[in-house]
């Protein structure tokens, strides 16, 4: 997110420092294997900033979402009503973190601080100032987006609110036997959601999916230990009609599941964007996108304060940045939050009204055509 902010705000007329305390412009994070779901709104984004073609070249498209409830009776089918653009792509998380890269190393007026860690942040009535090390940094604005565990959030002293679940999710990239056709699937077990994500694919025999899969942390830990054999057994048990034989694991590992929402996505000259200021179930997959249009509302705003003279980092600016992304996050966090209990539920009652909205949203193209437009961010 913090690449994709400096990307942004870089095609303004601004002078662009970006910190990070590890190593950017290098071969990257390569354990960092997840995938991204990127929606069409997040793409129609990235075409404006001039990226999106090479971001494209990595990615497979979703051109189908079938959502089941504990069993392939209860479904809904979700497909772009539109018959324009798709309903997302997916991309390895490291594929678009080196596009992004590449772009940034470019922008003359971007700067770059690597292996640079912030020791304290003062702030006075015209700037904010950065301190590390013997470096002091003045700047109009300062940009957290350094994660879940936000080190800026943590000294500044930005109140959050949390959630923590007792569940993990299993993550594994594989290949198989049967096409997936563009398909996403997002099963609802007992255990908790099952997502399958379509991959490209390196060769034409074989073809690549991404799973994501919440269950009690003791179970995910277990199936992470467990060996390739087995686990394949496991899995295929869940995905077999899906995907077909799992011919290979190309990697796994176990992320325990939490969310939280910060009270506020500014301070003085400060605001958060991503993940420092928002992180959500990843029952939806939106994570990313909400992510996304921050860096969307933080470009329109600080644009539209540029070209009236305003000083950027102002309460005035900032608080117009938090007043275009707040509701939509907490919305996001409460519906995730929300929707997580529900399918998890193993109440009569809740197992009905789940039996009965399935029902109803399936038959409903409007609705459906609602959902997959809000999923789309268009």
């Amino acid at each position: 997110t913090g690449l994709l902010t400096a990307c942004a705000l870089s095609s303004l007329e601004l002078r662009i420092l970006l910190i990070d305390a590890g190593v950017i412009f290098s071969d990257l994070n390569k354990k960092d294997f997840r995938t991204t779901a990127i929606a069409e709104g997040s793409k129609l984004f990235f075409e404006e900033l001039g990226i999106w073609k090479n971001i494209y070249k990595h990615s497979e498209k979703i051109k189908i979402i079938k959502v089941f409830d504990r069993n392939i009776s209860r479904k809904i089918n979700f497909s772009n009503p539109e018959n324009v653009g798709n309903l997302g792509y997916v991309v390895k998380n490291t594929k678009i973190k080196n596009e992004l890269i590449k772009s940034l190393k470019f922008k003359k007026n971007l700067r770059v601080l690597q292996k640079t860690s912030l020791e304290k942040i003062e702030t006075n009535q015209d700037n904010t100032l950065v301190f590390s090390g013997n470096k002091k940094i003045i700047a109009k604005l300062l940009i957290s987006a350094d994660g879940k565990n936000s080190f800026v959030r943590g000294i500044v002293g930005t109140p959050t609110f949390k959630k923590k679940y007792n569940h993990s999710a299993f993550v594994t990239n594989f290949s198989h036997k049967k096409n997936h056709n563009n398909i996403a699937h997002e099963i609802f077990l007992k255990s908790g959601p099952l997502a399958l994500l379509p991959m490209k694919s390196l060769n034409n025999k074989t073809y690549n999916t991404s799973l994501i899969w919440s269950n009690p942390k003791n179970f995910s830990n277990h199936l992470l230990k467990t060996n390739p054999t087995l686990r394949k057994k496991i899995l295929e048990e869940k995905i077999y009609n899906y995907t077909g034989e799992i011919i290979n694991f190309f990697d796994t590992k176990v992320f325990d599941l939490s969310a939280h929402i910060n009270t506020k996505f500014y301070d003085k000259r400060l605001v958060y964007v991503g993940d420092s200021a928002h992180s959500l179930h990843p029952i939806a997959g939106q994570g990313w996108n909400l992510g996304v249009r921050d860096v969307k509302n933080l470009l329109t705003t600080i644009s539209k304060a540029q070209n009236n003279g305003l000083d950027l980092g102002i309460d005035f600016v900032c608080k117009n940045y938090h007043n275009l992304s707040y509701h939509d996050a907490y919305s996001l966090y409460q519906v995730t939050d929300k929707l997580n209990s529900i399918f998890l539920s193993q109440s009569t009652t809740i197992n009905f009204i789940r039996k009965s909205g399935f029902s109803f949203i399936n038959k409903s193209k409007k609705i459906k055509k609602q959902i997959t437009n809000y999923a789309m961010g268009v």
